[in-house]
Parts: C-alpha cells; structure tokens; sequence
C-alpha cells in the first residue's frame, strides 16, 4: 500500500472562458498526521533556512513563467472577444418592416413601418362609441432579447395614445389622420436619419448597423445682444441719412406656394355585423408653407 502524502492539492485546477476569463490556481493543504520530522532532526536551523529560502525562490520562477504563458493568452483572448462580438453583429437580423406602406394585420390593426420608425392604430366599435388606440415607436434592432422595457434607456416608444372615445367614425379618422400629418416626414425613405438620442436602439456591441446613419446636429446659435451690435458700428453709421428713398406704393404680391395634396389615410375598422360601411377619411388641411422640402406620403383609402 502506498504511503500517503503529508500534504494534498486543492480540487481548483483553473478556469476558462474563451475571449472573457481566465483563471489558474492551486493550493497545498498540510495533512500533519501524515508529516516526517525525522530527516530534519539532526540539521542545524540555519542549513533548514537556507533550504528554505531555495525552495521559495524556485517557487517564484514557476511563477514568472506561469505569469508569461498568462500573458500570452491577453491577446488570444482578445482576439476571440473581437470575433464574437463582430459575429453577433453581423447575425443581427433586418428589421421586418413594411417598405413606408399602409399594411392591416389580421386583427384588424394598421401598420406603416421602415427601418427606422414604425406607426401603428386600430379603431374598433364598442357599443355606440369609437375607440383609437395608436402608437408611434423606433424598430430598435439593437436591443437585446428579454430585455426589460421599463428600465431600457433611450426608450422605443416616441408616443403613444390609448382607447381615445369618439361618437362618430369620421372624428377617430380625421384624428389619425393629423398625427399621420404630423409624423409623415418619418416615411419619406426607408432609412431615415436616426436622432442622436436614439443611436443606442440602433447599435450592436457599440457599432452602428449597417444601412444606418445618424442625423447631423443642429448648430446652436449663439446669442446676440444689444450690445454686441453697437460694437459693430462705427461712427457714420449713427448719423441720418439726408437722402430718402422713395417708397412704392405697390404691395409686393407673394409666391405662390404649393400645398402637399394626396388621397386620405386609409382607415378600417372590425368587422361588425350590424355597423355600416365607414365613409374615407379625409385628408386634413395642412398649413400652407413656402418652399415645401418634401412631398407628404399618405397612404390610399379602403
């Protein structure tokens, strides 16, 4: 039968996490019962200490190479961290949208959506009044699954209202059909500008989805006070002018200015066995405005 040890090796013998942790440790537990004096007994303490000490410094040259093979690993390590996350970005599935279009889901609900913004609404009849119920939200492929809502910051919804009570079909129409007003210019392309505050809905381990872009700052102006505009002038500019120019008496008639035209929001509600057809919504009037930059998309009525 062998002889047992006067010592024994801990269980722990390292721990791996590729591209995330590494970890080596041993430990010696001293078993006394099992322990030899004997060899020792006749040996001056000095020769045991100088032992001692040379048995500690052989120690501490393991230790160095051990600290080198460690070392070695930072940049293996790293190398596979890069890899993952540029894996996960790329496995980041497109959003399913539909293409800046007016599309009915099978319960009755709106939706017009691209890669950036999403609207939805749905309008049903409960008894003798209407209900809208509508939302306005970023498609966020950039956020993680079972993620808490609540806690997420930036959130995905812009704004949203719920059960809004209307005695006529019309007046939940042309409701919807202001706030579509309202956000059009979200659906005038597939990848609109994303707002600075909302990059992190858009991103995948700290890098922008492809088929992405964010949209540029607005300059901040900087104030101009009475002051600085006294500086400015020298001392001719205060004095009056002794020659008047002569005022036309005819009024200046303004260009004409175009106003977005289109056909209605299409608006549908369930299907209810005793509620007549809805009339089309109609388009609200927008403000008119000069030099229009885009062109409203609104969407054909059923």
């Amino acid at each position: 039968m062998a002889k047992k040890s006067f010592y024994e090796i801990g269980p722990s013998e390292g721990y791996l996490r590729e591209g995330s942790y590494l970890e080596v440790r041993r430990q010696i537990n001293y078993r006394g019962d099992r322990a030899d004096f004997k060899p020792f007994l006749n040996v001056p303490i000095k020769d045991l200490e100088k032992q001692l000490k040379e048995s500690q410094a052989e120690e501490k040259k393991v230790f160095e190479e051990m600290k080198k093979a460690v070392t070695a690993w930072d940049e293996h390590g790293a190398q596979t961290l890069l890899l993952q996350k540029a894996i996960e970005y790329l496995r980041t599935p497109e959003v399913t949208h539909t293409g800046n279009e007016w599309k009915r889901h099978k319960d009755g609900s709106w939706e017009i959506s691209n890669l950036v913004y999403k609207m939805t609404f749905h309008i049903n009849k409960d008894v003798d009044e209407w209900k809208l119920t509508w939302e306005l939200s970023y498609m966020a492929p950039g956020l993680s699954q079972g993620y808490w809502s609540y806690t997420r910051s930036p959130r995905e919804r812009i704004e949203y209202e719920g059960s809004k009570k209307y005695k006529t079909m019309e007046g939940a129409q042309r409701y919807i059909q202001s706030k579509f007003d309202q956000y059009a210019p979200c659906f005038e392309s597939l990848s609109p500008p994303i707002p600075a505050e909302a990059k992190e809905l858009f991103c995948v381990n700290g890098q922008l989805l492809q088929g992405y872009s964010l949209a540029r700052p607005v300059p901040k102006r900087e104030r101009v006070t009475l002051e600085d505009l006294l500086d400015c002038l020298e001392d001719g500019d205060m004095a009056g002018s002794s020659e008047v120019q002569p005022v036309s008496d005819e009024p200046t008639s303004p260009a004409k200015e175009k106003t977005p035209a289109g056909p209605p929001l299409p608006v549908q509600v369930q299907a209810q066995p005793a509620a007549p057809k809805p009339p089309p919504a109609k388009a609200a009037c927008p403000a008119a405005r000069k030099k229009p930059l885009h062109k409203k998309r609104l969407a054909m009525a059923r």
